[in-house]
């Protein structure tokens, strides 16, 4: 017998969002019966609202009514939340079992990070009254659920300090393998145009500014370099310095030599999964919870930058033997991802999540 979800969430971000991304593959898991014995009812959301004062009227009073008075008398089996960032949403008295996937904690609890010599805030240390009102509220709705979702190994041990006691599921992201595809889905490097100089070679860094990201260390790295070898680098800073449409980020990953990843923390840590499934190389720091799911090959000291020059000076050298002739996809990360991160995969282990939220 089928048993039927709700999903439910705040505002309906975009898939070029991380949270929105998150959401729209396991709708469309549900949609392609990629999650055995389950099928989606309907989502719950509201647009996205510009409006300071209707933002929290909808947050806090408005959109947690609607979802209540939606799951009354509801023909579901399950509701699952699908950030806890709308785990308020948690109804207090549901008539079936709630689920929240949890990213990660780092807002309901902020800290300090520590790599060798240095320390990065994660989190806002200091958050305004109408954030800690909120954040209240989020804690409650997680302590409210009968099982929560975690992306990680990390996230997962995080959750059990902060409820102890919470059932909890292990449940990585999915990779859409086909949409990165270098050999089923190529894209031009054309389409980088501007943002681009096709002489050079070419890497990358994907995400925002914010110190967890740690930009700086590798600014610190290309300025390490040997002269010769940083003459040669045309560096691109995705997300922070530039953006780009999807298809010209597609682009950029199927085509840099490769990835740097310092971040010093991460719920999952989607821009080295997605290099991967690109067949593009990955340089990351050694740390949670990226570390996870890239190949040991793949992982370098996240404090020590002459190691990462190294490996910069060594991927320079095998474009520069090349000829500047763009490389080939390497296919063992292709295959890395494949079994680890495929849409099947994900959608196992979210079935089984729900099973057993409803025994």
């Amino acid at each position: 017998m089928v048993k039927r979800v709700v999903l439910a969430r705040g505002a309906a971000l975009p898939s070029s969002t991380g949270l929105g991304r998150a959401h729209h593959a396991i709708e469309s898991l549900l949609q392609s019966a990629l999650v055995p014995g389950w099928s989606k009812v309907t989502t719950l959301e509201h647009s996205i609202l510009h409006f300071a004062p209707s933002r929290l009227l909808t947050r806090w009073r408005k959109h947690p009514d609607f979802v209540s008075a939606a799951m009354e008398g509801s023909e579901a089996d399950l509701l699952h939340i699908t950030d806890q960032e709308q785990a308020h949403l948690v109804p207090e008295d549901c008539e079936v079992p709630v689920v929240v996937t949890v990213h990660d904690l780092f807002h309901l609890r902020p800290r300090e990070i520590k790599a060798g010599d240095i320390r990065v805030p994660v989190g806002n240390q200091r958050p305004g009254l109408f954030r800690r009102r909120d954040l209240k509220r989020l804690k409650a709705g997680l302590e409210r659920a009968d099982l929560l979702i975690c992306i990680s190994e990390m996230t997962e041990r995080d959750v059990k300090r902060m409820f102890p006691g919470k059932p909890t599921a292990l449940v990585r992201h999915q990779i859409d393998l086909n949409y990165w595809d270098p050999e089923g889905n190529p894209r031009s490097r054309d389409l980088l145009a501007e943002h681009d100089d096709d002489s050079k070679c070419l890497l990358i860094t994907v995400g925002s500014d914010e110190p967890r990201k740690r930009l700086d260390f590798v600014r610190d790295v290309i300025d390490s370099l040997p002269e010769e070898v940083a003459q040669d680098i045309h560096m691109l800073h995705i997300g922070s310095e530039v953006e780009l449409s999807d298809e010209q980020l597609v682009s950029a990953l199927q085509h840099a030599e490769a990835l740097l990843f310092p971040s010093i923390s991460e719920g999952f840590g989607y821009p080295p999964a997605e290099a991967m499934a690109a067949g593009c190389p990955v340089i990351a720091a050694n740390l949670p919870a990226h570390n996870e799911v890239i190949p040991e090959r793949c992982l370098l000291p996240a404090t020590d930058v002459m190691a990462w020059v190294d490996e910069v000076v060594r991927i320079h050298a095998a474009w520069e033997r090349a000829g500047g002739v763009p490389r080939n996809p390497d296919e063992s990360l292709i295959e890395h991802v494949t079994a680890s991160l495929s849409p099947e995969a994900q959608g196992k282990a979210i079935a089984k999540a729900f099973d057993n939220a409803c025994e």
